[in-house]
């Protein structure tokens, strides 16, 4: 399931439009140019908050040039710079203002952004720390804190900032959103989707709660609330792709493959270069029986990810129900070669080498090797690896443990027509005769 679509760029621009309106103002001056100064100042802060920021550049270097002492003026300036983008003028302005002022905590934040945006964390955290000394009581210093910590999986560390953050600012729900974000990661599925609600109940237009609290549901098996909050999602941001993925996938796991195929290619209507809705579409057209089209979205998910994590077994699956074993056999090897714990691409190349039709691709012994791996990676409680077990047996004339592996595999087996199958092969074993038709 994937992520919702908020990045750490995101949330970190908004912290910076907070930032700009709570940076506090200079003290009042005797001079003329002190009160120009400060009137060009607000005419900047003015032009940052449309978003013109060239203009706000402009008004502020005004406001320098009347007030060359205004440390928030060189702030307010660096914070337009990072918006243009130009970082090494921005960082300039960052170092000015904090010799001006060293207890310019929104400063060290700043320049902390562009540190972390750069690479270098440990700076950023630096910087964090530097602003949390300097105004112990300011939220988006240990908030920004937080982020860096969670970009370096300091999860432990992020969650202590943003319980600071958030007592400091206890209805701020991007604060709450990227905790919930942490706990996520941390396996705290619970108590992530607290916060995720929490975040709704103080802003109920965030989008990207409600497609965090539906991965949070999917990630529970809760198809149907996860579907419900991907729909609320695009209700207030209908062009999230990631969003629709997320709908699509959520379809796809009820059961409902028309829907799910529409869905996902909605997602690609939005963002053509989305490999993973290229391969849900596939996986949802396969599922149809249209392998001819999930063929071609697998092809297209692995022009543009060769190394997508999935698209090459879907792929080789597809190529198996074609009949097309030898290319089959290719994407489930590579599969296999890429990923060795991958226990879908495991079972279906050993059930293919097992009861190929085609003479030259059957390996019993490489059949019977792959099945045992895909049995230990199931622990026994997938019948398709059992069914490989069977067949691979059968293939190398073990006829009683290949019935006493399908016996099991029945056993398991819930889907009436993988019974009927399960069923027939059994029969098959029995009568001392091995597999040759290589499909699930």
């Amino acid at each position: 399931m994937p992520r919702h679509r908020r990045s750490w760029e995101a949330a970190t621009a908004a912290l910076m439009v907070l930032m700009l309106a709570l940076t506090p103002r200079p003290a009042a001056g005797q001079g003329a140019d002190v009160a120009k100064g400060a009137e060009e100042r607000a005419r900047g802060v003015e032009l940052h908050g449309k978003g013109d920021f060239s203009g706000a550049v402009a008004a502020f270097t005004e406001a320098i040039r009347l007030n060359p002492k205004d440390a928030v003026a060189y702030y307010d300036r660096a914070a337009a710079w990072a918006e243009v983008p130009a970082a090494d003028k921005a960082l300039a302005d960052y170092d000015e203002a904090l010799k001006l002022d060293p207890k310019l905590a929104p400063a060290y934040v700043g320049r902390g952004r562009l540190r972390a945006a750069a690479g270098d964390v440990d700076a950023a955290v630096a910087d964090y720390t530097r602003a949390i000394e300097a105004d112990p009581k300011d939220p988006l210093a240990p908030f920004a804190r937080a982020q860096a910590e969670a970009s370096r999986r300091g999860y432990d560390k992020a969650l202590a900032d943003y319980d600071r953050a958030i007592n400091l600012a206890p209805s701020n729900a991007l604060f709450h959103l990227s905790r919930g974000d942490v706990r996520r990661a941390k396996g705290d599925l619970a108590g992530a989707a607290e916060d995720f609600s929490r975040a709704l109940r103080l802003d109920p237009r965030l989008a990207d709660a409600y497609d965090a609290r539906a991965a949070v549901a999917f990630g529970q098996g809760r198809h149907l609330d996860a579907l419900d909050d991907f729909g609320r999602a695009l209700k207030l941001a209908p062009g999230d792709a990631r969003a629709h993925l997320g709908r699509a996938t959520c379809l796809f796991e009820l059961h409902e493959y028309d829907l799910a195929a529409s869905a996902y290619g909605k997602a690609l209507e939005i963002d053509p270069a989305m490999a993973d809705a290229f391969y849900g579409r596939g996986r949802a057209l396969a599922q149809k029986g249209e392998y001819d089209r999930a063929a071609a979205d697998y092809d297209e998910a692995l022009k543009l990810a060769p190394g997508h994590p999935s698209a090459r077994t879907g792929r080789g699956i597809v190529r198996l129900l074609q009949g097309r074993f030898a290319d089959a056999v290719a994407d489930l090897d590579a599969a296999v070669g890429r990923d060795p714990d991958d226990a879908v691409a495991t079972t279906h190349l050993a059930r293919l080498l097992a009861a190929c039709p085609d003479d030259k691709l059957r390996d019993g012994a490489r059949a019977k090797a792959l099945a045992e791996k895909a049995r230990a990676l199931t622990r026994e409680s997938e019948p398709f690896a059992l069914a490989a077990m069977a067949a691979a047996d059968a293939e190398l004339g073990r006829f009683p443990s290949a019935a006493a592996w399908q016996e099991m595999a029945l056993g398991l087996s819930r889907d009436p027509e993988a019974k009927a199958r399960a069923r027939a092969r059994l029969a098959l074993y029995r009568k001392g005769q091995p597999l040759r038709d290589p499909t699930p």
